[in-house]
């Protein structure tokens, strides 16, 4: 915060009190409009305020941070509208705003660094089986990346660099894992956005191979992968095994993100994410 800004904001923030209706909405109108370094300032006043004034505190702190998560969000809209853009740091754009910790570079590193021993396993095998297999066997027995299905709702599940960091995830973004290294290898890998779940799909000499990578990473055919979705009760229709794109994927993150929050019930956070969800689906019909 600029030092000589700090005298007006202390100023306003000892008008909190004021009963008057007018009064008190052009003092939320300035703080809220100077954004986040007023936050500190805030936080501080609210441990020597009453009742009332904490709470009007407390939801001034908490407008101010969904209006610079909706101007965070804006911007990876923008981003997503470019053509050719990159889902790994469409992912990053995601995630910041919601764990300011998080770090590009270390996570292309990591990724990086995953597809250099996931290549050195897998260069000299020639059976499409095997292959799948060997990076199977890789990322869920080495590695140790397993589905979170005791804390499924943990909105770390849904966040790429906390996936790396704790080998626990949900379809998606296990899925994401395998196909961003995978692109590094040049690999024939996508994601397939089924009903319910979300599947990897390797296109190896012609030959569909599927993997729920969820679920101990099962190997199926396209037909077993039919009869999979059958038995989660969708009758089968073909595209659902259609491989998904960079958008709908995206997509589909913010909508389990925000069901995450909306779980932990913070539902604010999850409305805004959920907005973003549709906004992104509509740029695959632009």
């Amino acid at each position: 915060m600029k030092q000589e800004s700090e005298p007006k904001f202390r100023a306003l923030m000892k008008l909190l009190d004021d009963e008057d209706p007018q009064v008190f909405a052009a003092v939320e109108r300035e703080l809220l409009d100077s954004g986040t370094e007023v936050v500190p300032l805030l936080e501080e006043e609210k441990g020597n305020s009453d009742v009332q004034v904490k709470r009007r505190i407390e939801g001034l702190i908490s407008r101010i941070h969904l209006d610079k998560l909706q101007r965070d969000y804006d911007a990876l809209l923008d981003y997503v509208s470019q053509p050719g853009f990159s889902l790994e740091r469409a992912l990053f754009l995601l995630a910041r705003p919601l764990y300011p910790e998080i770090d590009f570079v270390e996570v292309g590193s990591q990724l990086n660094e995953l597809a250099s021993e996931l290549g050195k396993r897998i260069s000299l095998l020639d059976s499409p089986y095997d292959t799948v297999q060997r990076v199977n066997d890789f990322f869920l027995v080495e590695m140790g990346f397993a589905g979170n299905s005791k804390d499924y709702y943990n909105p770390d599940n849904s966040v790429l660099h906390r996936v790396l960091a704790t080998r626990r995830g949900i379809p998606i973004t296990l899925a994401m894992i395998y196909l961003l290294v995978g692109k590094r290898l040049n690999l024939p890998v996508y994601g397939v956005g089924a009903p319910a779940h979300f599947l990897v799909k390797f296109v190896l000499e012609e030959k569909e191979i599927y993997v729920d990578v969820f679920n101990g990473g099962k190997i199926m055919s396209r037909g077993d992968s039919e009869e999979f979705i059958g038995d989660m009760g969708f009758p089968f229709e073909p595209r659902f095994l259609k491989c998904s794109s960079d958008i709908e994927m995206l997509a589909r993150t913010c909508r389990n993100l925000a069901r995450a929050f909306s779980a932990a019930d913070e539902q604010p956070k999850a409305n805004v994410l959920m907005e973003l969800s549709i906004e992104i689906e509509r740029l695959t019909t632009t």
